[in-house]
């Protein structure tokens, strides 16, 4: 649909949730845009919701991580932004299907909207347009995604002179131990746990679970199984609510991959866990370490295309710290049943309706838009073209037994932006987009690091 189409066929629903939200109390709107990274850019205003749709500056779609720090690179130059056209605006459409009332605030609401273009049709670079267009393609054939992710994080006490200065590493870690599984890591570590489920609870995300991981200020949530685009939703809308709570605590919650240095301590994974379904029944399920035709052909596909989409799953320069097999952070294109040291692990126990993959690629930093964009794309493809899977790995593949992924960004930057396939899956228009805010991150860290000379020099060569 385009611009008008759309707005037009969500009028009712405005109304009727503009009148239940208004007898409810609530009088501000929390209205959110998902940006390249995967984060909300959010503004609050008061309750309403526009039938013709809402302006939206188009730089969004072009904002660098951090804003720029520490080089001062706020946006990386693109088609839909740029010095010769004056950062125009575009617009946005609110969905309603993901209006949320705030529990524990009562006079606030929130909803995520999508992005068109000033002729109406929708901006092929939103990422939640782009997984939308994923998920179609896959129901298309007839099969329903359901997908749940698990974020592991870090949270510290809050200092703020050492925090503008970008002493991040100073932080102290909330809770005295490194221990997993943990209920007394902190005396108030059960109270915010709870507070947390509850506040999930009234926006309809469900907690699986919530546990100590093995690491100072180390900590796990995993989110309950949803359809792919509002799975997407959960997970950043969890995110955002997690470090507001934190926030109000005199607490921080960082989601990069890795704050402690390789060799210590654990990463920041966020696996994602997919499923295929058809008429409401499970169908990749087969048997106890057997899956179904189409479990192996989705299988298949997600194998085939992951060096292409590896840049989803690593997209920054501190995902690569991550990398490492031994912890049980994959580096090569694998499966196995059961098998964490795998890219991905077929699990298929105690029933068909948990027969599920884990893809173990994605590290916490992930835009879980695109991350689960990349894996119905290759899954369909593999339906689409009956694709077989390589045998499965009982532990950590032997050397040269399969591919392996990219080691850099900049490596998978590359690859990707080479890649028919994504140009295909994604748009051409997209794939090139992404390609060139990935070459941001690679530029800005290699001037950052041009202008420093690194503890190695002044302790190898100073005397």
């Amino acid at each position: 649909m385009n611009l008008a189409e759309q707005a037009a066929a969500h009028a009712a629903a405005y109304e009727a949730q503009y009148k239940r939200l208004k007898a409810a109390g609530v009088k501000f709107l929390q209205g959110h845009m998902v940006d390249m990274a995967g984060g909300f850019r959010s503004k609050i205003s008061p309750l309403k919701f526009s039938a013709s749709g809402d302006a939206l500056n188009g730089i969004l779609y072009c904002v660098s991580h951090g804003d720029g720090q520490p080089t001062g690179d706020t946006v990386f130059a693109s088609p839909i932004a740029h010095e010769g056209n004056g950062y125009p605006n575009i617009q946005a459409v609110a969905d309603p299907a993901s209006i949320r009332h705030h529990g524990w605030r009562p006079d606030t609401a929130s909803v995520i909207s999508t992005g068109y273009m000033l002729d109406g049709t929708p901006c092929v670079l939103d990422p939640r347009y782009i997984l939308q267009q994923a998920d179609a393609r896959l129901r298309a054939q007839g099969y329903t995604a359901k997908v749940a992710l698990e974020y592991e994080f870090g949270i510290f006490h809050v200092d703020e002179p050492l925090m503008q200065q970008g002493r991040y590493r100073e932080l102290k870690p909330w809770g005295h131990s490194l221990v997993n599984y943990n209920l007394v890591r902190g005396g108030d570590y059960q109270d915010f746990v709870a507070e947390f489920m509850n506040r999930m609870e009234s926006l309809g995300i469900g907690v699986a679970s919530f546990v100590t991981e093995y690491g100072y200020g180390m900590y796990e949530f995993a989110l309950t199984p949803k359809p792919a685009v509002e799975a997407a939703d959960d997970a950043v809308r969890a995110k955002v609510h997690l470090q507001e709570l934190c926030a109000e605590r005199g607490l921080v919650a960082t989601f990069m991959t890795r704050f402690q240095p390789p060799g210590r301590e654990s990463a920041c994974g966020a696996h994602h866990h997919l499923s295929l379904w058809q008429d409401e029944k499970p169908v990749m399920a087969a048997g106890v370490n057997a899956l179904s035709t189409v479990g192996d052909q989705f299988l298949a596909g997600l194998l085939k295309r992951m060096r292409e989409t590896h840049v989803f799953f690593r997209p920054t320069i501190n995902s690569y710290r991550r990398f490492d097999r031994f912890a049980w952070s994959p580096t090569d294109v694998s499966w196995g049943y059961e098998n964490r040291t795998a890219a991905i692990r077929a699990i298929t126990t105690p029933s068909p309706s948990a027969c599920r993959f884990e893809h173990r690629v994605p590290g916490a930093d992930v835009n879980p838009y695109l991350a689960i964009a990349a894996m119905l794309a290759a899954g369909a493809e593999g339906i689409e073209e009956r694709m077989t899977p390589p045998p499965p790995q009982t532990g950590i593949a032997p050397d040269g037994a399969v591919e392996q992924l990219q080691s850099t960004l900049a490596a998978s930057v590359e690859d990707f932006a080479a890649s028919g396939f994504c140009a295909e899956a994604f748009g051409e228009a997209f794939r090139d987009h992404y390609a060139d805010s990935r070459r941001n991150e690679v530029v800005a860290f290699e001037t950052w690091q041009s202008q420093r000379i690194t503890d190695f020099e002044w302790q190898r060569y100073f005397v």
